[in-house]
């Protein structure tokens, strides 16, 4: 009786705030009379204040859905009773992450998967066996029922999982052993990507592997495409757009950036040679990049045309002087440093040898 009695007056509460809202913020909604006083103006002001309190809880609680189990524990502070950490994981600290539903039972992330791989990263230092029981021992330690069996089971189903690919992967190894080829990508992915599927619930499939067998389907798709003469430019292309599909959304917002920069540079190439001025140039880039960007890209343009406008001049000049048969070749060496001290910068001068020995053998080629 208590129970409906304060509930009934919670909710009162909430619709009498929710008027007095209204009433002070939007003009067009008359206000109520001074004489109607709401409930709780009516009520003592502790348990109006304990009210209040009672909806945040509420609110917060509907709120938040889950919680984070992530204790802070590196190998200085692990205790077990199968002793310390090996010695490849001593001055780490352990990634645990756990994240538990309202109810507490465990939600499935890459973060299980990833204390698993922690502890199992000193295979060769310790069996398997004793990995094992580590893992059940700190997923016991850290976790409550429901979340500690969930985990465990887990567990179980990733070392069935670490069996059957082991397994896997020798056979692939002795068929390309007898068979004298090359292990093909595709067929490996696929066999992989069923060894996964085939030994883990599609909750832990899910949050372990999705995104990376997409990933996977993704380089294959392109490894394949690449393979087929029969396929124009264009269809590869079309293609390639279409297996970015399988990419994460970041991942494929980088992709569509880098095909944005390709078209432009290809874009640009062409107006260069049809004549185009640096305002077209500017124009051309602006259709991909901010403002800022493009000044800087003209700014980098207008610093390469000065670089390139003087190293040509200096190769006339320097041209002239070797073959000046007036002058000795200590006398040719010394107008020479003189020139490129007078034109470049003591940094640009470091590039010259390398870049007049190119542009030598360019001409000698050109001539020949």
């Amino acid at each position: 009786m208590k129970i409906k009695i304060i509930l009934g007056t919670l909710c009162l509460v909430v619709v009498a705030v929710v008027i007095t809202r209204y009433s002070t913020t939007d003009p067009d909604i008359p206000t109520k009379s001074p004489t109607n006083t709401t409930a709780a103006e009516k009520m003592p002001d502790d348990m109006a204040d304990n009210l209040s309190g009672d909806i945040d809880t509420i609110a917060q609680n509907t709120v938040s859905s889950s919680r984070l189990v992530a204790p802070s524990i590196t190998s200085a502070k692990y205790q077990s009773t199968l002793g310390p950490l090996p010695k490849s994981l001593r001055g780490t600290s352990i990634p645990a992450a756990f994240e538990l539903d309202s109810s507490g039972h465990l939600i499935i992330t890459t973060s299980i998967k990833a204390v698993i791989e922690y502890f199992l990263s000193a295979l060769g230092e310790e069996p398997v066996e004793q990995l094992v029981a580590r893992i059940e021992e700190f997923f016991s330690a850290q976790l409550e029922e429901p979340a500690r069996s969930e985990a465990l089971d887990v567990l179980v189903q990733y070392i069935g999982y670490k069996e059957a690919l082991d397994i896997f992967e020798r056979e692939l190894a002795s068929d390309v052993e007898l068979g004298g080829q090359a292990s093909d990508y595709l067929r490996m992915f696929q066999y992989r990507r069923e060894v996964r599927m085939n030994n883990l619930s599609p909750e832990i499939y899910d949050a372990f592997f999705a995104d990376e067998d997409k990933a996977d389907s993704y380089t294959a798709g392109i490894l394949n495409m690449q393979k087929n003469p029969a396929l124009t430019d264009e269809e590869k292309e079309n293609q390639s757009q279409q297996l970015e599909q399988l990419l994460p959304p970041e991942e494929q917002a980088i992709k569509h950036a880098e095909r944005e920069r390709r078209d432009l540079n290809k874009n640009i190439k062409v107006a260069r040679l049809a004549g185009a001025t640096h305002e077209d140039i500017f124009e051309l880039r602006a259709q991909v990049y901010d403002y800022e960007t493009v000044e800087r890209f003209a700014a980098a343009d207008q610093k390469k045309a000065d670089w390139e406008r003087r190293f040509a001049l200096y190769r006339q000049q320097r041209h002239s002087i070797l073959t000046n048969d007036g002058l000795s070749n200590s006398d040719k060496q010394a107008d020479i440093y003189t020139l490129q001290a007078q034109t470049f910068s003591q940094t640009e001068r470091r590039r010259l040898p390398t870049l007049d020995e190119l542009a030598d053998k360019a001409n000698l080629s050109t001539s020949g």
